[in-house]
């Protein structure tokens, strides 16, 4: 082989051996190239990973995150608080009555008479599971409370249809009703679910009517009637056109143990033994002579009575002789009040209660006296010194009595008699320890249905007042008024009504907008 072509030779061996190297040395430049660049993308990985935890324990230990974590807790730690103090308000049994009529609290007065309860009493709700009435039950729940004499059980007298009858009561019941037991008398006393709920037309508009709650009432009255060894008899005198006894007080009456008998004495031989109070309630004819002899015959023998004095044009003889029997005078005529003192009209008087009475010491509301009578103390020396008088409820010293109320005029005249007079009387006489005890009023209006159903005047509390202090139970008696459960509505005139409107849509939104208005700019000039 000549020379040339061996250089030639050797030239592309070298040739392609210098290729082959580059080639090597491209291959680990790009390979290292690829691990350098896979180790910073590792570091650059580290790094951000590390940057995230930082930037996350920073987060847990910057303000921001504490003043969230204690708004957190401080949330958790409300909700334990309530929900621990509503577990232990139902565990025992701590409520509050909110309603505005107290519809779920008992009375002070219902709470003096479980006082005196010192046999086990218990009270059956009768009811069916998922029937009961919130009224009825919540308020029977507050007897449990206030006496550990009482308690209060519910039967289902689905289940228990008998139940009544091993009572004693024959009555058929339904769901809601309730029955009080004497547990040591055996004594029992039925109130039906109706009889608690009360429903009565309006006297001030026709058509209307007003649903009244009578529980405590009703459950009070019969715990006293079965705690009772007793019961006080009332005759109510009839036959001389005397204001009737009205479903108030006759309701009143029944839930302080009374029962209620009419009496025409004209037919009897003398006032039944078994009377413990006559009442005799505004008679406008005059009772006979014997009729006047037994009603005094029965008071000189230590009777008790409620007398009511009506307005007639009739002379009442023997009737006022009764009364100036015991040292009171009635003047003809009708009272009327000069200046105050009166409702809408002068001869609708507003009494005040007398400075010396014990009986209305604790009265609270208006009492009107509608064509009230004037009353007066006989002479000292014309009545026995064992007859003791009480002012209970007199006239203002602008009064007078108007002698002759058809003349037309409502002011006074020639001839009227100048007060001022009483309007209520409490008379006692005590003789060979035969006591009797007589309450006198001026106006049997006063005591009518009209006047006492409403619970914004106190005439049927006097009148319960007065049958209270004559009851002969060996308990103390009381009657507790419902409870009405309808709304009271406000009454607008057009003016008051536009002056509203734009109180609430001009003037509070309108000032709220100035509020805010004045806010911005002053911070904005800062």
């Amino acid at each position: 082989m000549s020379e040339e072509k061996k250089e030639k030779n050797l030239d592309i061996a070298a040739s392609k051996e210098s290729n082959e190297t580059e080639q090597k040395i491209d291959a680990v430049a790009t390979e290292n190239n690829s691990l350098e660049k896979k180790q910073e993308k590792k570091t650059k990985k580290k790094f951000n990973l590390k940057k995230v935890f930082d930037n996350i324990k920073r987060s847990f230990t910057n303000k921001q995150f504490r003043s969230g974590a204690y708004s957190s807790v401080l949330t958790v730690l409300v909700i334990a608080i309530v929900v621990v103090v509503n577990l232990v308000f139902g565990k025992l049994d701590l409520s509050t009555d909110l309603s505005s009529g107290s519809y779920f609290t008992l009375s002070k007065t219902t709470k003096k008479i479980l006082k005196q309860v010192d046999s086990d009493i218990t009270i059956y709700y009768m009811v069916q599971d998922g029937s009961e009435q919130d009224y009825i039950s919540n308020a029977l729940k507050q007897y449990n409370k206030v006496s550990k004499h009482v308690k209060v059980k519910r039967i289902d007298p689905v289940v228990n249809p008998g139940f009544a009858k091993k009572q004693g009561i024959d009555d058929e019941i339904s769901s809601n009703d309730v029955i009080v037991v004497n547990n040591k008398t055996k004594s029992a006393k039925y109130i039906s679910n109706e009889d608690m709920y009360i429903e009565s037309n309006s006297m001030y508009s026709s058509g209307s009517s007003s649903t009244s709650l009578d529980v405590e009432g009703q459950v009070t009255a019969a715990i006293q009637n079965v705690i009772s060894d007793s019961s006080t008899k009332m005759y109510v005198l009839t036959k001389h056109s005397e204001t009737e006894l009205g479903d108030t007080l006759k309701s009143a009456l029944e839930k302080m143990n009374y029962e209620i008998s009419d009496l025409e004495l004209a037919t009897k031989d003398s006032v039944p033994s078994d009377c413990d109070v006559l009442y005799i309630n505004g008679p406008t004819t005059d009772i006979t002579t014997e009729e006047k002899d037994k009603i005094l015959d029965y008071l000189k023998n230590g009777g008790s009575a409620i007398i009511n004095v009506g307005y007639t044009t009739e002379k009442m003889t023997n009737f006022k002789e009764i009364l100036a029997y015991y040292g009171v005078n009635v003047t003809s005529g009708i009272i009327c009040e000069g200046t105050g003192n009166y409702a809408t009209y002068p001869n609708y008087i507003v009494p005040s209660v007398g400075s010396d009475s014990s009986l209305l010491s604790d009265l609270s509301g208006y009492i009107i006296f509608p064509d009230a009578a004037g009353l007066s103390k006989a002479s000292s020396d014309s009545v026995r010194s064992t007859v003791k008088i009480t002012d209970l409820l007199d006239t203002s010293d602008s009064s007078f009595i108007k002698v002759d109320p058809s003349s037309g005029s409502a002011s006074k005249e020639d001839g009227d008699v100048d007060g001022p007079f009483s309007v209520g009387y409490s008379i006692t006489e005590t003789v060979d320890k035969k006591e009797t005890n007589l309450l006198v009023f001026a106006s049997s209006g006063a005591f009518s249905e009209s006047f006492t159903q409403t619970t914004q005047l106190a005439n049927a509390t006097v009148f319960k007042k007065a049958a209270s202090s004559l009851s002969k139970s060996d308990v103390k008696e009381a009657s507790i008024d419902k409870k009405n459960l309808s709304y009271s509505y406000v009454s607008l005139t057009s003016g008051t009504q536009l002056l509203w409107a734009a109180i609430i849509i001009v003037i509070i939104p309108g000032g709220l907008l100035i509020c805010g208005f004045l806010i911005w700019f002053f911070r904005r000039r800062k």
